[in-house]
Parts: C-alpha cells; structure tokens; sequence
C-alpha cells in the first residue's frame, strides 16, 4: 500500500500546476484518499485519535466544519462560495484524506533498509520534478532551435495569457519547499555522521537548481525566501553541536552561501525595486493620500522621494496588505472565498476599484475563511512545527531514527509559512497543496507518537 500511496504522491507532485493534467491530478487523489481511508480506519482502533498529538488533524476537520458553517450561515456570496465549496473544497478534501493516511504510513512502515531508500527515491522525485520541468522547459525554449529540435507548445516558457503559460507563483509554491527539503536532508545527514553520502550530492545540486528557478523567471520574493531558509540552515548548522564536524560544516556553508550570494547580488543587480524599496514603502504607507493603488494602473502611479515613478510591485504590494489588514479587522468571520476575497470586499467600498488579490497569501485567506478559520490552520501549522520537532529529539524508535519524513515535513512547512507571506497564493491548487501538507504531518506525528508510548500502531500487514 505504501508504495502506491508514495507514486500516487510523486505524480500528484510533478503534475499538480502543470495544465492539462486534471486527469492525473483526479486518478491520484481519489486513489490516495481511498488508501487513506482504509488506513485511518485501521489506525482507530489504537485510540491514536483520542491522543493530545492528534490535534492537527482534528483542527484540520473543524476547518471543514467551519466551512461547511460559513457557507450556510455566513456567506455573503452564497454563489460563489458554494462553486468553491464543490471544487476547492473537495478537492482540498480528498487531499486531505490521502496526506493523513500516507503520512500514518509513512511512520508506520515495515520496509528493510533497502526498501525504505528506494521509497526516498521516489517520494523525492516528486519533490524535485517541478523544478527537473522547469529547467527542462527553459532549456528547451532557448536551446530547441539552435539544435533543430521541434517542440510542442505544452514544453516552452510563456508569459501572460498563453495557453501553457504558469504564473511565478507556482514555481515558488512547488519549488521552494523542495529546497527546504534538500537543506534539512544535507542537516540531518551532517548530524547523523553522514556528511559524505552520495545523497548529499543530489541534495547540493537541489539547491542551485531551484535557485536557477527564481533566477530564470526573475522571482524576487522567491529569491528572498530561498536566502532566508539557508539562513536558517546555516544556523541550525551552527548551534546544534557546533563543536562536532566543524571542518565539515565551515565547507558546506561557505559552498551553499556563495552559490546563495550569487542568486542574491544579480536579483538586486537587476531589479530596481530592491534599491527604491524604503522610499516606496514611504509613499504606500499613505494609502489616503494616493489612492493609486486601488485602480491597478488605470490612474497611473505616484513618484517617490527620489522623483522617478515609484515601483509597482513595492508600492501595490505594501498598500494592498495595509488595507488588506484593515478588512480582516472590519470582516472577522471572512467573506467567504478562498480566492479573491479582498477584491470582492474592496468593491463593497470602493465600487470603482479594480483590486484582486493582497498579493499576501495569509491576508487574502484571512478574508476569505476568516480568523477562526485562519486560527485553525495556524494552530495546526505551529503545533506540528512543535511536534516535528519534539519526535525527532525524544524517540529512539529505530523505524523514526532512520526516517527522513520527518524532517522533509518539517521543512516544507517552515517553506510553507514564509513563502504564503508575500506571495499571490490563496488560490486552489496551491490551497489543496497547504491543506495536503498539513495533514500529512498531522498523520505522521499521531503515527510517530504512538509509536513511541504504550499501545503501538497496529501491523499494516495485519
């Protein structure tokens, strides 16, 4: 079973932004959901879910729930609310189901040495294809040409409205994470007296790869967040047993932040808007005075302190999360929508404006589902941070000891909780992707603390 839970994961990985892939994306939900169903049947019967380490998935469930309520008792567009409650919801739904029960089976394994490698293998894969597509694409978009090859539309690099085109936001949802992955893996190695697998290589190469992503498609904040997550590998790297593998660790870090510094100094070289960011911040901060930010260009756009036109992305970006911050004040229970809540609820004041999105995914998805719903993912978000945290240091469980999941979630959440700051994702797949990652920690830390105390997880074989 876990093998198929594990492909079913890596193709749902690889393919889950790309178009024209619904088939793929329905055939390995609805599969994984159902294996999590048998699986999260055949966990009750320990009283896992009655354990405090469950409250993840429980908080995951009164988010349904809390949906569910929204819709009937508190919508403001019942509409279009209820078109997302039959798509986001249940798709986000059946991603849930499967997280959870892969995530139990993930820690709740009887696999060999051997076996369990090759299950790495694949579960990383599908990590890491995003970014193997989107280097292969670019390859492809520069290079077909000049080496006579005929490539279809679906495998070149678009911008705008094409057809096959993906937007920024999706390569720092699906790739960012992998990188997070690839620095925890090098860590957790170096402090397991592995610093000189070959894995570690494949982890190395991860790294300036995803980098090349951000690099390619000129993602600042994409970027920004990269440096910040080897920050905190370098870090982690330096405090926990600083003494121990120092030679190894001193190498590795200046390899890791001279590639990093690399990405950094040509993002700042090339964008403007690193260099202008103070004084922009200044004229956003007066969102009463100019009130450009409302129109999306239609007004044009004021000049900052240095007299030149400020620059777009700074000056929407900061006095959109000013006001957007403002709604949630004045709309605690939300809107309603995952998507494009802070446009519908600008409309209501400003009937002329033409705003979308905060372009912070936490902002727009505190108005769609409100603070009790934001609540109820945050909990669960930092209490499995803990979780994780706290498995790794107190079980001596073999089966946990050797098992790189752990980290691997760990890492896609701390991903997870910076990357939705500043980025334009409060959107359906990379919502699905939020929920899915959540619940597959919440399944592994119940599974992993059962394992660890009386009354073990019952025999998969069984």
């Amino acid at each position: 079973m876990i093998w198929v839970q594990a492909i079913c994961f890596a193709l749902l990985y690889a393919v889950w932004v790309l178009p024209q892939t619904n088939a793929i994306r329905s055939g390995c939900l609805t599969l994984g959901a159902l294996l999590g169903l048998w699986v999260i049947y055949r966990s009750r019967a320990n009283g896992c879910f009655q354990q405090i380490q469950a409250a993840p998935l429980w908080l995951m469930l009164c988010l349904f729930v809390w949906a569910t309520i929204h819709l009937l008792f508190f919508s403001r567009n019942y509409t279009l609310q209820y078109e997302e409650f039959a798509s986001i919801w249940k798709s986000a739904g059946l991603g849930a189901i499967f997280a959870a029960g892969f995530g139990i089976s993930l820690v709740n394994h009887q696999l060999s040495a051997a076996e369990q490698k090759r299950l790495w293998i694949i579960i990383y894969t599908g990590l890491l294809a995003p970014t193997l597509i989107y280097i292969a694409k670019f390859t492809l978009t520069h290079k077909a040409k000049e080496w006579g090859i005929s490539v279809s539309d679906y495998w070149l690099l678009y911008s705008g409205s094409a057809p096959f085109y993906l937007p920024k936001t999706a390569y720092v949802c699906f790739c960012l994470p992998t990188l997070g992955v690839a620095l925890g893996q090098l860590a957790r190695n170096i402090h397991q007296h592995s610093a000189f697998k070959w894995a570690n290589l494949v982890y190395l190469v991860t790294i300036p790869a995803v980098l090349f992503v951000f690099y390619g498609e000129n993602i600042k904040n994409g970027v920004a967040y990269g440096a910040t997550l080897i920050l905190l590998f370098a870090l982690i790297l330096l405090l926990r047993n600083i003494r121990r593998f120092w030679a190894v660790k001193l190498v590795l870090l200046l390899l890791i932040c001279s590639i990093c510094s690399l990405f950094v100094k040509n993002s700042i070289e090339t964008n403007d808007s690193w260099r202008t960011f103070i004084a922009d911040a200044k004229i956003a901060r007066d969102t009463q005075t100019y009130l450009q930010w409302k129109y999306s260009g239609a007004q044009g756009y004021p000049n900052n302190e240095y007299g030149t036109m400020v620059s777009i992305t700074n000056y929407e970006r900061m006095a959109w999360a000013k006001e957007g911050l403002k709604f949630i004040v004045q709309n605690p229970l939300g809107y309603g929508l995952v998507e494009r809540s802070f446009g519908h609820v600008a409309k209501i004041q400003w009937p002329d404006s033409r705003l979308h999105q905060s372009h912070s995914g936490w902002i727009d998805l505190t108005l769609g589902i409100g603070i009790p719903g934001m609540a109820l993912i945050m909990g669960a978000l930092m209490t499995l941070l803990y979780q994780l945290a706290k498995l790794t240091k107190l079980s001596n469980h073999a089966s946990i000891a050797q098992n790189p999941y752990g980290t691997m979630i760990w890492w896609v959440l701390v991903s997870t909780l910076i990357m939705w700051c500043t980025t334009e994702i409060s959107q359906k797949v990379y919502f699905d992707d939020l929920i899915f990652w959540l619940c597959l920690g919440g399944g592994f830390c119940m599974g992993g603390f059962a394992m660890v105390t009386p009354g073990a997880m019952p025999d998969p074989k069984g």
